[in-house]
């Protein structure tokens, strides 16, 4: 094995110099009852006067003196001279100032009532400037992998954040992913092998599962989100979107994997494409039985099932109905490539099916012998609610078909301009009238009122509207 050189380590440790002498200095300093007293003395963010330390410290100049002059040496302060008037004449005075290592030391022995949180903020930048600089030195000179400090800083902010987060007695328990939708602006899509340029309009904090959940938050749901984020810059902000419209987020896995981002592109025709950027080492989805807290299912009313693995949004499901849950599937459009063939497990322990327009025609190209929405009542689902954007919304149910168009007020009130996260707003506001006791139509006009506003904001996950915004739009 490599050995490692003292000399290059320390610093990595604590950011004293490199120099065993400057050390030794600074270890005597440290050890002195008149070094400490200095210390603390000293101004964090203003210039200290000799003549002041000497004045006010009950010890003699010559040691005063002798103790400034090492921490000049050992790189804990920084000296210099200025011209003062004193009793009508000009005289040289010496002043001091503390170094990095020195704000770092006085930040160490002082209260932090003591220091002012704007001198805080400074010190700990300084010294994060230092430990970083550092960190790329080392990573460079033993070969070690800066990627793994990133993740390791992210994971550890993700975790605090989630320790902090009050838990909330959850009336609906969301399954899903988080995304970062990325907007874009193009004037059209490129032929093979052609180059388009890809203006960036926004970014917002998505993703169908984390997007129910901050809508619910917002109709005053308490609501908990279980489903898997990555470690890294993308799964802090999806994170603090969860976290700062109080969804419990206590029941996320971070994993050591990429965040997984959609790609929204339009152009000036209101055509639009979305695509979903990911990998196999992306965080789409829980993927085994141990990562479920069973009991946030056990606590909650309603479950709401999203973009979840087929296996697992099927134990899910099963769980769910054997605790008397009303269960809420809503994959998205990409799970219906997987035919009703894929899904009847899902299906067969679910009560209410959301799917679009969009997804129903690929179920339908999917499956065998499905003609009608309908049919897939035959797999024990109460009620199939096929949304078509502005157009309203289709429930199938036994033996009754239902058709709701988008009232007219809400038309006049609400004007489109993003359909984004409209699914999301309707899916949210249906449930809440669930919740309250609603009748199916009475919930499905509410889902409309929260949709309705949502598109006419552009994004998701920022512009659900509050309870008291869809009780005025109603």
């Amino acid at each position: 094995m490599k050995k490692i050189n003292s000399e290059r380590v320390w610093p990595y440790v604590l950011p004293f110099p490199l120099e065993s002498e400057k050390r030794r200095l600074i270890w005597s300093i440290l050890q002195s009852k008149v070094g400490l007293k200095i210390i603390e003395r000293i101004g964090v963010d203003k210039k200290t006067y000799q003549h002041d330390l000497v004045e006010e410290l009950p010890y003699s100049n010559k040691s005063i003196i002798k103790y400034l002059k090492k921490m000049v040496k050992g790189e804990v302060l920084e000296q210099g001279m200025e011209v003062s008037t004193e009793k009508g004449r000009t005289v040289w005075v010496k002043w001091f100032k503390p170094t990095s290592l020195g704000k770092w030391l006085i930040l160490f022995l002082k209260s932090p009532s003591e220091v002012s949180l704007d001198m805080t903020k400074t010190v700990v930048e300084e010294l994060f400037h230092l430990y970083a600089s550092s960190i790329v030195e080392v990573c460079q000179r033993y070969n070690l992998d800066i990627d793994s400090f990133h993740r390791d800083l992210d994971r550890q902010y993700l975790s605090e954040v989630v320790k902090k987060q009050p838990q909330v007695k959850a009336e609906v328990a969301v399954f899903g992913s988080a995304v970062l939708d990325i907007y874009g602006s193009v004037e059209r899509l490129p032929t093979s092998d052609e180059v388009v340029f890809v203006e960036e309009t926004g970014r917002y904090r998505g993703g169908m599962g984390a997007n129910v959940a901050v809508a619910l938050s917002k109709l005053n749901v308490p609501v908990v989100f279980l489903g898997r984020i990555g470690s890294d810059s993308t799964g802090r902000m999806l994170l603090d979107n969860l976290s700062k419209d109080r969804v419990d987020v206590s029941n996320i896995h971070f994993v050591d994997m990429s965040s997984l981002q959609t790609l929204i592109l339009s152009d000036n025709k209101e055509h639009r494409w979305l695509f979903a950027i990911g990998s196999p080492q992306s965080a789409i989805s829980l993927t085994s039985l141990e990562e479920i807290n069973w009991k946030a299912i056990d606590h909650c009313r309603i479950v709401y099932i999203g973009e979840v693995f087929t296996e697992i949004a099927s134990s899910i499901a099963d769980y769910a109905k054997t605790r008397k849950k009303l269960v809420v599937y809503r994959p998205g459009t990409p799970y219906m490539k997987f035919g009703v063939e894929g899904l009847h497990r899902i299906l067969e322990h679910a009560d209410i099916f959301i799917l679009n327009q969009a997804g129903w025609r690929l179920l339908q190209r999917s499956s065998e012998k499905m003609e009608n929405p309908a049919d897939l009542l035959k797999y024990g689902l109460e009620n199939v609610v096929l949304t078509r954007g502005a157009e309203g919304c289709e429930i199938f149910s036994t033996n009754k078909h239902r058709e709701f168009s988008v009232p007219s007020k809400l038309q006049a009130n609400f004007k489109p301009v993003d359909p984004t996260g409209a699914g999301d707003g309707f899916s949210a506001g249906l449930i809440k009238g669930l919740l309250r006791g609603w009748s199916l139509n009475q919930a499905v006009a509410y889902g409309q009122a929260v949709a309705s506003i949502t598109c006419s904001r552009v994004g998701a996950g920022n512009v659900f509207p509050t309870e008291e915004e869809a009780e005025a739009a109603l």
